[in-house]
């Protein structure tokens, strides 16, 4: 079994105000203790995380902090797998955001549901239901 994290998941553990802060931090939990098998994520999650935690808290720390986290780095274990995209991969993500018009989905998504199709991942942990009917979605619950 595998999974491909979602921006909302870690932003969401990562702030602590939150919404949906608990259910993320379960789902790291079970994350850490293997319930999903091999998580992955991508460097354009990794962007947009940091990137929206910048945005939102106004703070190079958080924004490093969560960095470091997902990237394995200091403290934080080493847990996830970074898909890079590659040129082969933005082409086919473009395909994949052209076909799935109707869906809302964010490039950043596209690209997302391409790497878990090309990489054989089972499911996408996220609270974005946009993947829903496209995607085995796990969304995560307290």
């Amino acid at each position: 079994m595998s999974v491909f994290v979602d921006t909302g998941v870690f932003f969401a553990h990562h702030d602590e105000d939150a919404e949906r802060h608990d259910e993320a931090v379960a789902a790291f939990d079970e994350l850490l203790d293997g319930a999903y098998g091999q998580p992955y994520t991508s460097d354009y999650v990794v962007d947009e995380t940091v990137t929206l935690t910048r945005v939102r808290t106004g703070s190079f720390d958080a924004a490093d902090t969560v960095a470091r986290r997902i990237l394995g780095e200091g403290r934080f274990p080493n847990v996830f797998e970074v898909l890079y995209v590659g040129p082969d991969d933005v082409r086919a993500a473009t395909e994949t955001f052209r076909r799935y018009d109707d869906h809302g989905l964010s490039f950043t998504d596209a690209t997302s549901l391409h790497l878990c199709d090309a990489r054989g991942i089972d499911a996408i942990l996220s609270f974005d239901d946009d993947f829903d009917g496209l995607a085995e979605r796990r969304e995560p619950s307290r």
